[in-house]
């Protein structure tokens, strides 16, 4: 009989709080500004970025308008695909620094920029 009260009052409750940390929802308040967000949307049936030429276009545009960079100088891109083939990440060669690159993360569904961050490498 004892050891089913203390069963009740010790061991089930750390049970229920084990399984409430399980199902919070993630927050992306304070993720760092390299972390993807926790959920990548899908939102469209067929891709806005389906290949590599339409995603070089659309990052010559964000450098040369919030870098200020010559989109042919900074040329060629390094461009891979990540998280399960949903995100494009693409490394620029800021021709600025020495060892300066520009990251960027962009869905390729939505086409929304996931980050945009410069790291001196």
């Amino acid at each position: 009989m004892l050891r089913k009260i203390l069963f009740i009052f010790c061991v089930l409750p750390i049970c229920l709080i084990a399984q409430q940390a399980k199902t919070k929802k993630c927050k992306d308040n304070n993720r760092a500004i390299d972390q993807l967000p926790c959920k990548i949307i899908n939102r469209y049936g067929a891709d806005i970025f389906p290949d590599e030429e339409m995603l070089i276009k659309y990052t010559d545009i964000l450098i040369s308008k919030r870098e200020l960079l010559d989109p042919e100088r900074a040329k060629p891109y390094q461009i891979s695909l990540i998280a399960d083939n949903k995100v494009w990440h693409v490394v620029v060669k800021s021709y600025n620094c020495r060892y300066c690159k520009i990251y960027i993360n962009i869905n390729k569904n939505t086409g929304e920029v996931l980050n945009f961050y410069r790291s001196e490498d």
